[in-house]
């Protein structure tokens, strides 16, 4: 039997990968933190959970509130990390936007964000995508 924290664990080093990929992902939304504080955003709440929908960061900033969605990832990925964020993604980014909006009874706009973090060697780029997608489209 193997054991969960050994490196190998799970089928081709599963489990290890999936650390790996938490790891990036925190780091990730530090860099995003970072980059949008600099750009003037307020950092309302990070990691906000409702029930299975998760938003990685809440912020405001010229009256809206920005629902933002963190996606890194290294260089070798064929995938950008804003094709990510695909419709079902969305769909969950909405349902917890709305969780929180009544639960805090947000009056405010609320507008929907990507920020794509893409590392690769000792090179770490971010893209911003600001009004990434609309609640109306779905």
């Amino acid at each position: 039997m193997k054991d969960r924290n050994s490196s190998t664990g799970g089928a081709n080093g599963s489990y290890a990968k999936h650390i790996k990929a938490n790891a990036l992902g925190k780091t990730g939304e530090q860099l995003a933190v970072k980059y949008l504080e600099e750009e003037g955003y307020l950092i309302v709440e990070r990691n906000y959970r409702s029930g299975k929908h998760e938003i990685d960061i809440l912020a405001h900033k010229d009256n809206e509130l920005v629902v933002v969605e963190v996606k890194t990832r290294t260089g070798n990925d064929v995938i950008e990390p804003e094709e990510a964020v695909d419709h079902r993604k969305r769909q969950s980014l909405i349902l917890a936007a709305n969780s929180y909006v009544q639960q805090k009874e947000i009056t405010e706009q609320v507008r929907f964000d990507i920020v794509a973090i893409v590392i690769k060697d000792d090179k770490t780029e971010i893209r911003h995508v600001k009004d990434a997608f609309n609640v109306m489209n779905y």
